[in-house]
């Protein structure tokens, strides 16, 4: 798909990986809701990562509609951080929480992304934080127009939450996967390429694929084509 050559630009612009290099194994932990689960996005990041011969063990907590908050005091997420030996942690906020307004993330996000990165490195000292940057609804998201006018229109949302995830990569000295910024650039250059499943919020197995090539790619800083 021709947009990934902008995926590839967004990437690299990323830090670099400190622990580890040329790795034959990789462990990756991902931590979400619905649109991690949807499609095994898992699976295809790890079956993506295979063809250029390394050996990937993965694991997830996705429970539907999840948010960081609750990642921060689930039994199941806390224990699975704290088994270690993990080289990669990706984080994934509720999709529409990150895009409101700012006060009410600072409470709701931001604290809870800290506390799962602080876990994350204390128990996985050369484990890398990736947090998902997922992507704006089709046609906005219609419910928070009425009070929260950035969000009526998908160039807004999706727009709202790249900032806010930059910004928790940013003060976590972590990273971004920046599935939002790709599906933008498809959506730009390729129309006809539908992302979305009907509800105008999951990903189609074309909108996981290119999550997961956002996935490969900063992981592996090689080029996806």
């Amino acid at each position: 798909i021709y947009p990934l050559k902008k995926l590839l630009f967004i990437v690299f612009y990323l830090s670099g990986i400190s622990c580890f290099s040329q790795k034959d194994t990789l462990n990756i932990l991902f931590l979400g809701n619905s649109y991690t689960q949807y499609n095994n996005l898992p699976s295809l990041v790890e079956t993506l990562i295979e063809e250029t011969g390394v050996e990937v063990t993965t694991d997830a907590n996705t429970p539907g509609g999840y948010t960081l908050k609750q990642h921060s005091t689930n039994t199941t997420t806390i224990q699975k951080i704290k088994q270690g030996n993990w080289d990669f942690v990706v984080l994934q906020e509720q999709s529409q929480l990150p895009s409101f307004p700012l006060g009410q993330v600072q409470q709701e996000t931001f604290p809870y992304a800290k506390t799962l990165d602080t876990l994350i490195t204390k128990h996985n000292p050369c484990a890398e934080t990736i947090f998902y940057n997922t992507w704006g609804r089709k046609n906005g998201d219609a419910g928070n127009c009425g009070f929260w006018p950035p969000v009526c229109t998908y160039e807004g949302m999706d727009s709202m939450l790249a900032l806010r995830y930059k910004y928790m990569a940013d003060t976590n000295k972590a990273i971004v996967s920046p599935v939002g910024p790709v599906w933008r650039n498809i959506r730009e250059t390729h129309p006809t390429i539908n992302l979305y499943t009907s509800d105008e919020s999951h990903p189609s197995i074309y909108g996981s694929y290119a999550a997961a090539l956002s996935f490969f790619t900063v992981i592996t800083r090689k080029d996806p084509t």
